[in-house]
């Protein structure tokens, strides 16, 4: 008789209301890629994604019947996470766990989980069903990072698209990381060696999916060295020679701006557009964080690179980090003016966060400036969305006042509407104007929750408390 596997994709209560979120919403690809090395003929899959359900009933209950249960999760959902593997232990179901959470807070995890896998878990998933069959879970697996070259096992889409409406899926093409942010936890979660998949392998898989619309899942797919930039610009033609035309986007860094035979080669493939991790336009502040790639292309070419990616017919999705150290609040007036002035299709950002683990943390915990520190709990503010840590050179109002001037300036209908028409008119392609509408509507949704946050923070008086009692007043003041 077939045991019942239950994966799960934990989501944070207070952070609902996201169901309408249909770009960013993604098919948790790493619980994809468990279903596909599940032997079908002991296994019976079910995925419960808490973006669009929930696991537990209103008294905490398992809304689920199940034999084992996998949990992936960021460190903002590490909370929910262990409260459903809880809830799991009182039914007498064992859980494993994965994702960035479990490698960077492994000892933590293992006081909620049966088993805990650190590293990437295709290589030895099969032997911990084994283990499980027989009774016999370690409680700590260790799946190393792979060469991706070998591995030719495609994510099961199938099995979750049946269930949910997810728009978009996403395409794992590389893993790694070689760069040394001061705040990124990829080099620990996915290595600092930059791996890459077979580039026909790829294709095959992109072919053989019914999604139209792919996310390229990494954080640089064009890559870090010539070979690497060869490899994607090799990518990239062998989809049009091989008539693979995908709506698709993914996330690079600014270099990628400056490569006109890869630009075309993406444009003709279908590519719509890509995220740059602008981050700062303010040098020191790339510095202190470690900002590597964007110092190497330089920010006086920055325009250059939009302008190269929107000649070529793609949006630029830029990603800009607030409440970085040296930030002060004329940080928000500039970068809005570069925003529009450089007509940045769609902006999204991130609340500077130390995530565990990242030399950031680190930083931030020997100056005693975290400002939630009741683990595992507080990991739940540990998202972007959420102030983590004191600012260095802005009180709380200069943040609120900055964060609310941006939104009022490049968020709203009326803002989108009219970074609409810009980019219809640049373009002139309804289908990239519309995504980045799209986008830039869902991310109105989450700066909203985010504003609704900061003012909740300021009217709690918390922020203000610690700075006053560890005497961390802003040094601009």
């Amino acid at each position: 008789m077939k045991k019942k596997l239950v994966l799960i994709n934990p989501h944070v209560e207070g952070r609902r209301g996201e169901e309408d979120i249909r770009v960013i919403v993604q098919m948790p690809l790493n619980l994809a890629y468990l279903a596909a090395h599940t032997p079908s003929e002991e296994w019976d899959i079910d995925l419960i994604d808490e973006t669009l359900e929930d696991a537990l009933d209103e008294n905490g209950k398992l809304k689920f019947q199940a034999d084992l249960v996998g949990l992936t999760g960021l460190t903002y959902q590490a909370p929910r996470a262990y409260e459903i593997a809880l809830a799991c232990r009182k039914a007498g179901v064992p859980t494993v766990f994965g994702g960035t959470h479990a490698i960077t807070c492994t000892e933590e995890a293992t006081q909620y989980m049966d088993a805990v896998v650190i590293g990437e878990a295709e290589l030895i998933w099969k032997d911990l069903l084994a283990d499980f069959h027989k009774g016999e879970l370690k409680k700590i697996y260790d799946g190393g990072f792979p060469d991706l070259s070998t591995l030719k096992t495609w994510p099961n889409r199938d099995l979750f698209k049946d269930k949910y409406d997810y728009k978009y899926s996403s395409i794992v093409t590389t893993k790694g990381c070689p760069w040394r942010c001061e705040f990124c936890s990829v080099p620990m979660s996915q290595g600092n060696a930059y791996r890459e998949r077979d580039v026909d392998d790829v294709i095959d898989e992109m072919e053989a999916t019914d999604f139209r619309g792919l996310m390229f899942a990494e954080d640089n797919f064009y890559g870090y060295k010539p070979d690497s930039n060869a490899r994607a610009r090799k990518l990239f033609q062998r989809m049009n020679e091989r008539g693979v035309f995908k709506d698709w986007f993914g996330f690079t860094q600014f270099s990628t701006g400056q490569d006109p035979v890869a630009l075309r080669a993406m444009s003709d493939s279908g590519c719509l557009g890509f995220l740059i991790g602008l981050e700062s336009t303010d040098e020191q502040v790339l510095r202190k964080m470690r900002k590597g790639s964007n110092l190497k292309t330089g920010i006086a070419n920055y325009t250059k690179c939009i302008d190269n990616i929107h000649d070529n017919g793609m949006i630029v999705w830029a990603s800009v980090i607030w409440g970085a150290d040296f930030q002060t609040k004329d940080a928000f007036y500039s970068m809005t003016d570069f925003i529009l002035e450089n007509s940045i299709d769609v902006l999204t950002y991130g609340i500077h966060c130390p995530f565990p683990g990242t030399p950031l943390f680190k930083r931030m915990e020997k100056e005693n400036r975290l400002l939630r520190t009741d683990f595992p709990q507080d990991w739940e503010y540990y998202d972007t969305a959420h102030v983590t840590h004191t600012l260095s050179h802005m009180t709380l109002d200069d943040f609120i006042e900055g964060m609310q001037y941006l939104y009022d300036n490049v968020y709203g209908q009326e803002n989108l509407k009219k970074r609409f028409i810009e980019t219809l008119k640049r373009n002139g392609s309804r289908r990239t104007a519309m995504f980045a509408y799209k986008v830039g509507s869902d991310w109105d949704q989450v700066f909203r929750q985010v504003l609704d946050r900061l003012y909740a923070l300021r009217e709690s008086g918390h922020y203000d408390r610690i700075v006053r009692d560890r005497g961390l007043q802003p040094a601009s003041v």
